[in-house]
């Protein structure tokens, strides 16, 4: 469907990547400028993903292996797991080459872009004060979750069950979750009211921190939500949020950088894109 300097990026990929911004989003139906958009981060991974190669940006194979091994162990039999395989028309090889690539790609941006910056306590000072407004809050929740299709409402059964025996909520949201925040074990970070859907932040507004919910269904699919973490309403003191404000302010920082990278890329990439098959995507 979209081929970047001979690279295939298939419709499966491409369906899979629209699914996880219409969760971020919470939207049924992605406008056209952000399903240009999806196609631009495909297209970005796979620019970068060259550069690592070129860079000898490398990920332990026991970090591959490991990855492999525990989400075996989220499966009751083999057979299980060679049946999940079939379903989605993946084999352990090609599980074993995404693992790999989605590792190259993080230890790349990692060292490429978050080594080289910084946010200094004075800048996060000055941005406080400068800002003020941005630090109210009223009651707000921390959660985790972990996203399954609505086909999967049988394997999310069996994760719940691993969970409610004292699994680790992270480890199986990074193998099993369709969000992307799975890649960061399922946290959410802190969110007010009318931030998610309706049955989303219902379900997490009447948890009790540590507590692990039911199935909740959204439009989305299936969800399995842990609550982290609780707090009133008030002015966030720096100290409260600082970290998180860094990181925050990193974070902008490194998407300002990859972007203007990922565009100078292109300039010098051949892009070649079904346009008939993209637009069959576009809403009506």
């Amino acid at each position: 469907m979209i081929k970047v300097n001979g690279y295939e990026i298939t419709e499966k990929e491409f369906d899979l990547a629209c699914a996880e911004r219409k969760f971020i989003s919470k939207k049924k139906n992605l406008e056209k400028s952000e399903i240009e958009e999806t196609v631009n981060v495909l297209v970005d991974a796979v620019l970068m993903l060259e550069e690592a190669k070129k860079e000898n940006i490398e990920v332990d194979p026991a970090e591959i292996q490991n990855t492999l091994i525990k989400m075996k162990k989220s499966f009751k039999k083999e057979d299980d797991f060679r049946q999940a395989l079939a379903k989605t028309g993946d084999t352990e090889g090609t599980i074993k080459e995404r693992v790999e690539r989605n590792l190259k790609l993080r230890n790349f941006v990692r060292k490429k872009f978050f080594d080289e910056t910084h946010v200094s306590d004075d800048d996060l000072k000055k941005y406080y004060e400068q800002f003020p407004d941005r630090f109210n809050k009223g009651e707000e929740v921390r959660a985790s979750h972990i996203l399954f299709g609505e086909a999967d409402k049988e394997k999310a059964l069996e994760i719940h069950e691993l969970l409610l025996n004292g699994e680790d909520f992270s480890e199986h949201a990074k193998l099993h979750s369709q969000c992307p925040s799975g890649q960061n074990g399922g946290d959410l970070g802190f969110f007010d009211r009318g931030k998610m859907v309706p049955e989303f932040e219902q379900a997490a507004f009447q948890m009790e921190t540590g507590e692990i919910s039911d199935l909740v269904q959204t439009q989305f699919g299936y969800h399995i939500i842990k609550l982290t973490d609780k707090r009133t309403g008030g002015k966030f003191e720096l100290n409260e949020i600082k970290e998180q404000l860094r990181q925050s302010m990193e974070n902008s920082i490194v998407n300002h950088k990859i972007k203007k990278y990922t565009e100078k890329l292109r300039k010098e990439a051949e892009i070649v894109i079904d346009t008939d098959k993209l637009s069959k995507k576009f809403p009506a």
